[in-house]
């Protein structure tokens, strides 16, 4: 696996340990409900790597240190990642819209999707920024474990493909 995909893995895994680390509510199972998701690959897919997300968290067993510190890197980087997100997530508006105009435009949903590539560079370099930071406050085991989520995640992503390939 890659520098950049490790870092990449990390970042997600603590950006989602920090969210979870407070008080979380059950699961919210409305997804699976809904008739035409449902026992869907996709399904299958999300299900799954919450799952495993939820199972990596206390496998980690960070100390009240460890995440008090690493909420402290976070936030000590929030005016940074606020906006770089909030670009990531308008360029992703603007590719959709391209892509769903009428009559459809390949020059501007190119261009779209290169913004959006662009934008998602930077937000990259934020993000390695961030989790060499946070790398400081984790063992080598949970640094380990986290490698081993992604790669897990990878298979799942991996396995989703293969089915969604084989629908009939």
């Amino acid at each position: 696996m890659s520098t950049q995909r490790t870092l990449l893995s990390l970042g997600i895994v603590l950006a989602a340990i920090v969210a979870l680390s407070g008080n979380c509510p059950a699961a919210d199972d409305s997804a699976a409900k809904l008739p035409f998701f449902a026992g869907t690959p996709l399904a299958k897919l999300i299900t799954g790597n919450i799952g495993r997300l939820l199972v990596l968290r206390s496998e980690l067993n960070l100390t009240d240190e460890q995440r008090s510190k690493l909420v402290a890197t976070v936030k000590t980087h929030r005016d940074e990642i606020r906006p770089a997100v909030r670009d990531v997530v308008n360029k992703r508006r603007a590719l959709r819209q391209a892509v769903l105009a009428q009559p459809s435009d390949p020059t501007a949903i190119r261009k779209a999707a290169d913004d959006l590539g662009k934008t998602i560079g930077e937000a990259a370099l934020l993000a390695s920024k961030v989790i060499k930071e946070a790398r400081q406050h984790l063992t080598d085991a949970q640094i380990e474990r986290i490698r081993q989520f992604g790669e897990g995640r990878d298979k799942s992503v991996d396995q989703w493909l293969n089915e969604i390939g084989n629908l009939n």
